[in-house]
């Protein structure tokens, strides 16, 4: 919808649309983004992004006197194409309200909307790749879902999974299953994943209980005055958030640092304005854009469950 002058009357001065640059990444900047603490990012020049799963080899074998060296290869795994597509939004205006708008008021203020959308569409799409990580609709490279038993072992032969085999809700119980399944995650060779120590990664409606079972000193299912082995284990856990943008309630997750899972976001373009004024109606646009692709490249070092 083109806003007009006569809609604000109120407001009286001069400005111009590149002054609304320093608001919109002023608000864009002002709250980290969630995603960035499970995804990682790669940038591209091209039309296409490839990711490719390469196996280890195996163990090293005893090689008696004089003997040679046996010899091993990796293999070639699944493959994953991301795509870039263009995402933009932008806000008009008439030159009119610009020259009148004397404290950036109104304009200030859709900038501001344009920075929110901005974030918002990025968390959304990208949340997507977790909360459709249970629905076999969305198969990961392997022909899996993200969070399923059935993940084949290209090398070794077989199925990992990395998802509790029994839904349940967050518990003390349920957490240490998980984190057990976690840290016995077989590698596409057959050789343990040694991953590093996952985060907690739960709904606004699991705030209260994993602040509870990890912060506790004692533990939270029990009356008995026990410690929580979580405080004490070896680690722990080292840190635990709250994803906004996850849309089933009871689901729960552990994932790694981004550098270590396969959750990927690819960015042709990251986020960016642009102004412009049509000389012909003297209307003026703010617009901001960027261009990428997202999804899952391999499962390793996700883990997760519906809840019950």
């Amino acid at each position: 919808m083109l806003v007009t002058r006569q809609a604000f009357k109120d407001f009286y001065l001069v400005t111009m649309l590149p002054a609304l640059e320093l608001v919109i990444w002023n608000r864009y900047k002002r709250f980290p983004q969630q995603w960035t603490r499970i995804f990682a990012q790669e940038s591209t020049k091209r039309g296409i992004f490839q990711s490719s799963q390469v196996t280890g080899v195996g163990l090293m074998r005893g090689i008696t006197e004089g003997a040679p060296v046996g010899y091993d290869k990796p293999l070639q795994g699944f493959n994953k194409t991301f795509i870039p597509v263009r995402f933009g939004l932008g806000i008009q205006c008439t030159v009119d309200v610009m020259e009148d708008d004397s404290k950036l008021g109104i304009e200030a203020k859709k900038s501001v909307m344009l920075a929110n959308s901005c974030k918002e569409t990025m968390e959304v799409m990208f949340a997507s790749a977790i909360n459709n990580g249970f629905d076999p609709a969305f198969p990961g490279p392997d022909g899996a879902a993200l969070f399923s038993a059935s993940h084949p072992l290209v090398k070794a032969g077989g199925f990992q999974n990395n998802l509790l085999p029994v839904a349940a809700d967050l518990d003390q119980t349920s957490l240490q299953l998980a984190l057990t399944d976690y840290e016995t995650m077989l590698n596409a060779e057959g050789a343990r994943m040694s991953l590093p120590l996952p985060r907690l990664v739960v709904t606004p409606a699991n705030r209260w209980s994993a602040a509870e079972i990890i912060e506790s000193k004692m533990r939270s299912n029990t009356a008995n005055n026990a410690i929580n082995p979580l405080q004490f284990a070896n680690g722990g856990l080292p840190d635990w958030f709250v994803w906004n943008y996850l849309t089933d309630p009871d689901a729960w997750f552990l994932c790694a640092s981004p550098e270590d899972t396969g959750l990927l976001v690819v960015f042709q373009r990251k986020p960016y304005t642009r102004y412009w004024v049509d000389d012909e109606t003297e209307t003026g646009v703010q617009a901001m854009r960027f261009k990428a692709d997202y999804g899952v490249a391999d499962f390793y070092g996700t883990y997760g469950t519906p809840g019950a």
